[in-house]
Formats: structure tokens, C-alpha cells, sequence
């Protein structure tokens, strides 16, 4: 009887076990297996307050090619558009409460856009504007996790909405504690906290840093805030969340803002480089840039008349190389503190028709503009150009008026690949000569894979199924510009149709006599207009509303405004119907804790099949 009182106790022992671990897994957010963190996100914060008078000199550093509304879908589309392009996967927007129009009806807006366009944004909620008391700022977080927060294009990590905050130590680390008693007691959303008092990581589930542009070593900023999060980890017993931030420069000498004024000259993109790689070194869960669209402070990476998409085009080859798993180079920073007072070093005053540049010149106090350095031959024929401080592939490309493909080829370089400052780069070759490994001459360009070349030499890539305008320009290594110019009749309002033809790209054609030609401007045969779509089985249409009479703005911090009266835009056009994938390391974190599971339980009940089978 004995021995079989001890079976039935093993079998129980083992039963608990199995009902143990099926909870576990079952359970959310539980132990190491919830894969918290190391998302690879790149982010940007993201501003929705311009109108065209918000721009120009005295006002912003730097300027847009043409001032926009901040409430045109088409000009948020366009935004998206370029932030995707460049390897960001959502927009961090500041927002002031569901009762303030603009900055809601705005994310309205974006959120709609992103769904149709595989991006993401969230929430940077501003806790000290149109907002006066602890209740009120409880009660609009509280809409916002049951309206916005449910929104298929709302950022989500580990399944839960991410919200990041500014100027949180305004307010005690009691009152933010009775806050979130109040609009989210669960913890059912993360919380992100910005500034350097690791105190508030008892209420908060993570922190971010809006701006180290005061420091001229941003490597030691990231990697001291990594490890107190980290430690606030174990201090509090709960996962805490490390934002890295990356920002290219910073001006807001024009402010007003006297001894608290901040200046980061920009040094030619060696800061940013430097700013990013960086914060990809601090292994963190999700990297932001600031910004993308902060003018006042100029911290923009939006496009401008006196850097064009330089920007963008470092963002896009920094971002491909982190979320690799590697850590962007960057070239020696000058450790030299910048002089506060006004200069134009990095904030020329453009005339109306100054061309927009493919990447900023180093100039030192008198305006004096270095000269870019010229190509070389070389004894077996090749053209070789050393790599410059600022310099990216697509810019090298774009200069030398060689395809991006073609540069790739001559210097076994893949995409995501890593440029240093001295490195010299092929970037062509003498008329006739190949190089050492048959690597063809410009007159002869590789020809990617799955696309077509027409009689007029255009390269013609084929819709299928589930592409999108942005996922087509990514595969062939187009900016969004370059793709629009390739193809007249394509716009970021178009829509894509299956087997519509779509030039990629343009094969050299020889002249009558067999020498080299310019490149013929491609004819397209594309018609209609188009939206990137979400999934390839729906389509999200923006018809851009019509540009509103916005009152006039008045600045209450760096670049923020306050707008009194108007009525938000709403996006016309279906909303998207289908959820926007979110990054793979994301869709991942959930299915590997599973897979585990699956695999301990199948063990524990071959160990009981086992055990029974013996005493049988």
C-alpha cells in the first residue's frame, strides 16, 4: 500500500509541476521569459504645432525648403514617409490632454497615417500645459490609455502602450504616484520618465534623457544612465526600461533663454554620429532621436534648406547598422566647449533660391567653405575618393552621380555597411576598365534582382502583392525623393496596384558613337495616385484635408507653442483596417517565452508517460 501512496505522490508532484509551469507561461509580463526590453525601436520625437509663420530668420536656426501646417495629412504623410525611409519606427508626439485640439486632433491624424503606412507613434505627454491640477492630469491619461492607446498604429512594448513624459520633475515623485493609482493602477502601460533622478523609476517603469546636447562626450551620458536604470532594476524589483538618445546638434541661442541656453554646433554630422553611436553602445531597450522636427531648438533632422536630407541619409545607414546588432563607427569629436553667443557658423541665413546641398561643408568664423576633396585615379584604372567627416554612402553616391548599387559592387560593400573618415572608396572606373574581380565599369551597372530592363534602359521593378511604395524604395536603396523622381507620376498620396510598373532605377545608355551617356530622364508608366499600404491585404488612402487658417502661436518652451482656437483636422479616406506589424524583435519577444514553454512541458509529460509506463 505504501508504494502506492508514493506513486500517487510522485504523480501529483509532477502534476503540479505541469499546472505550475502552464500558468507561468499563461501569466503576462512574468520573469526573464516575457522578453522585456532590447527592442532595437529607433525612434524620434515628433512636434505637431507649425504654421508657416512659425519659420525664418530669428525664429529657427535652420529652415524648411517650404514652411507647412502641422494639421496637412499630406504633410504628416510625408513626415512618415521620410522617417521610414530613414530606418524610424515611430514618432514620439508632445501631447497636451484630449481637450486641447490641435496636439489631439494632429495625433489623430498621424495615428491614421501610420496605420497605413507600417510606422508607429506614441504619446510625450506634457503634464504642465492646458492642464492646472494632479486630477486633471490623471483623468487625460486616462483617456488616452482608453482611446489612442487602443489604436492598432500605437507603439507597444512587451504588448503593453508606451508613454513618455517631459518635464515629470516638475511634480514629486508622491504626486506622480497618486497619479498613476489613478489612471493606471495595473501598470498596464510603460511609463517612461524624462530627466536624471532615478527616484522617480519607483513609479515610473523606465527613463530617457530629452536632451545631453550640453555634454561634449555623449558616450559617458549614455553608458552612466544605462547603468542607473539598471540599477534602479533591482532596487525596485521591476524591469526598468533605458532610452538612449541620439540628437544631431542644438541651437536655442535665439530663446531668450539666457544662462540656460544650449548650443551643440553640429560640426558636419560628427556629433550626431558620435550622439548615436553612443546610445547604441548603452544596450538600450528602445534608442530615440531628438528630434525629428524640433526647429526652435534646432535639433531637426527633418530636411533643410542648409543640410537637405544629410540627415536623414546618416539616420538611415546609423539606424540599418544597430539594428544589425553592431554599433555605428563614428570620426574624432572635438572636445572643445562651444561659445554661446550668436554666431552663423551652423545657421547661414540662405537666400530665397540657395539649392538645397547633398551634405553641410565645415566652415570655420569667417563663412570660408573647405572645398570638398576631388577623386583620384589610380594606376589600374579606378576612381578612389577618401571618406570625410559627415560623409554617407547615399550622399558619396548621389556626388559622384553613380548608383548606390554600383558602389556597393566596387568596394564588397553590403547594405548596412560601415564608412570611416580616410577610408578611400572606389567610386568608379576609367571608360573600359574593370577591376581586379570583373567588377563592371559604371557603363555596365549591376543589375538588381527581380527587375526588368526596359528598352530605354529604366531598371522596372513589379508590384506584388503586399508591397508598398516605402518597402519598394527600401529593397532598391531609394530615398522617397529618388523614387518620386524616377516615376513623374507617383506621389505620396498614390496608390499602388499588383503588376504596376515601377522604375527602380536607370541603365546607362551609349551615345551614337558608343561613348557614355548622361543618364536619359526615365519615361513612367505608372498612373493613379498613391498611399504606402499597411499589410497586403488593406490599403489606408490619405486625402490631404484642406490647409486650415491656424491662429497665431505663442512659444511656451523650446519650439513648443501653445494654439488657442481652430478645429483639428480629421484624415478623410477609410480608416486602415488592419494592424500595422510591429518590428520583428517585437512579434518575437512574444513567441520565444512560448516555444520554451512548449518544450519544458513536452519533457515533464514524456518523464510522466516514462514513469507510469515502468510501474505498469
Amino acid at each position: 500500500m505504501w508504494k502506492e501512496m508514493r506513486n500517487i505522490r510522485r504523480i501529483g508532484l509532477f502534476s503540479g509541476l505541469f499546472l505550475g509551469l502552464v500558468l507561468l507561461l499563461l501569466q503576462p509580463g512574468s520573469g526573464p521569459a516575457a522578453g522585456q526590453g532590447q527592442t532595437r525601436l529607433v525612434l524620434a520625437f515628433y512636434y505637431a504645432w507649425y504654421n508657416p509663420d512659425s519659420f525664418g530668420p530669428g525664429k529657427t536656426p535652420f529652415q524648411p525648403p517650404e514652411p507647412y501646417f502641422s494639421s496637412d495629412a499630406a504633410t504628416i504623410q510625408r513626415h512618415v514617409n521620410q522617417a521610414k525611409g530613414a530606418g524610424i519606427d515611430g514618432f514620439v508626439q508632445s501631447w497636451y490632454g484630449p481637450n486641447e485640439p490641435h496636439t489631439n486632433g494632429n495625433f489623430q491624424t498621424l495615428l491614421d497615417i501610420a496605420a497605413g503606412s507600417g510606422f508607429k507613434a506614441a504619446v510625450d505627454f506634457e503634464p504642465a500645459t492646458f492642464m492646472s491640477s494632479n486630477e486633471e492630469r490623471a483623468a487625460a491619461l486616462s483617456a488616452l490609455l482608453s482611446t489612442h492607446a487602443n489604436h492598432p498604429a500605437y507603439l507597444r512594448v512587451d504588448g503593453k502602450p508606451v508613454i513618455f513624459f517631459w518635464a515629470n520633475w516638475a511634480y514629486s515623485v508622491d504626486a506622480w504616484a497618486a497619479i498613476r493609482n489613478s489612471a493606471d493602477p495595473n501598470h498596464n502601460s510603460i511609463w517612461i520618465a524624462e530627466g536624471g533622478n532615478p527616484e522617480y523609476l519607483s513609479v515610473f517603469d523606465g527613463l530617457h534623457l530629452y536632451n545631453t546636447a550640453w555634454a561634449a562626450n555623449p558616450a559617458g551620458i549614455a553608458s552612466t544612465w544605462s547603468a542607473e536604470t539598471r540599477a534602479a532594476a533591482e532596487r525596485y524589483g521591476a524591469y526598468k526600461y533605458w532610452v538612449a538618445t541620439a540628437l544631431p546638434g542644438f541651437d536655442d541661442r535665439h530663446l531668450g533663454r539666457g544662462e540656460e541656453t544650449v548650443y551643440r554646433p553640429r560640426s558636419g554630422g560628427a556629433y550626431y554620429q558620435n550622439s548615436f553611436a553612443a546610445a547604441a553602445a548603452s544596450s538600450p531597450d528602445m534608442l530615440i532621436i531628438t528630434s525629428f522636427n524640433e526647429w526652435a531648438e534646432g535639433s531637426n533632422i527633418e530636411p533643410s534648406v542648409e543640410f537637405g536630407n544629410h540627415y536623414l541619409d546618416l539616420t538611415a545607414e546609423m539606424a540599418a547598422a544597430y539594428k544589425a546588432g553592431g554599433v555605428p563607427d563614428a570620426p574624432p569629436l572635438s572636445q572643445e566647449e562651444p561659445s554661446p553667443s550668436p554666431t552663423t557658423e551652423d545657421a547661414p541665413a540662405p537666400a530665397a533660391d540657395t539649392p538645397q546641398p547633398t551634405r553641410p561643408e565645415t566652415s570655420d568664423a569667417t563663412g570660408f567653405q573647405e572645398p570638398a576633396p576631388s577623386p583620384t585615379a589610380q594606376a589600374d584604372g579606378s576612381i578612389v575618393y577618401e571618406v570625410q567627416a559627415g560623409d554617407t554612402l547615399i550622399g558619396i553616391a548621389a556626388r559622384f552621380d553613380v548608383e548606390l548599387e554600383e558602389l556597393y559592387a566596387y568596394n564588397d560593400l553590403t547594405v548596412g555597411s560601415l564608412i570611416r573618415v580616410g577610408q578611400p572608396l572606389i567610386v568608379g572606373y576609367a571608360e573600359g576598365i574593370e577591376s581586379e574581380t570583373g567588377t563592371p565599369s559604371p557603363s555596365e551597372p549591376v543589375i538588381p534582382e527581380g527587375v526588368e530592363v526596359r528598352e530605354d534602359g529604366a531598371l522596372v521593378y513589379r508590384v506584388q502583392e503586399g508591397d508598398t511604395l516605402i518597402g519598394i524604395a527600401v529593397q532598391y536603396d531609394l530615398t522617397m525623393e529618388e523614387i518620386y523622381g524616377l516615376n513623374e507620376d507617383l506621389t505620396d498620396e498614390s496608390v499602388l496596384s499588383l503588376g504596376q510598373e515601377i522604375v527602380v532605377g536607370q541603365r546607362r545608355q551609349p551615345d551614337s558613337v558608343g561613348s557614355s551617356a548622361d543618364v536619359p530622364q526615365p519615361t513612367a508608366t505608372t498612373t493613379g495616385v498613391a498611399s504606402p499600404s499597411p499589410t497586403a491585404t488593406a490599403t489606408a488612402t490619405i486625402t490631404p484635408s484642406p490647409v486650415p487658417s491656424i491662429p497665431p502661436i505663442v512659444p511656451t518652451r523650446a519650439g513648443e507653442v501653445a494654439l488657442a482656437g481652430g478645429e483639428a483636422p480629421t484624415p478623410s479616406g477609410d480608416e486602415a483596417a488592419a494592424d500595422a506589424s510591429m518590428p520583428e524583435s517585437e512579434s518575437l519577444s512574444g513567441f520565444l517565452p512560448l516555444a520554451a514553454g512548449i518544450v519544458v512541458l513536452l519533457g515533464l509529460s514524456g518523464s510522466i508517460l516514462f514513469f507510469l509506463g515502468r510501474r505498469g
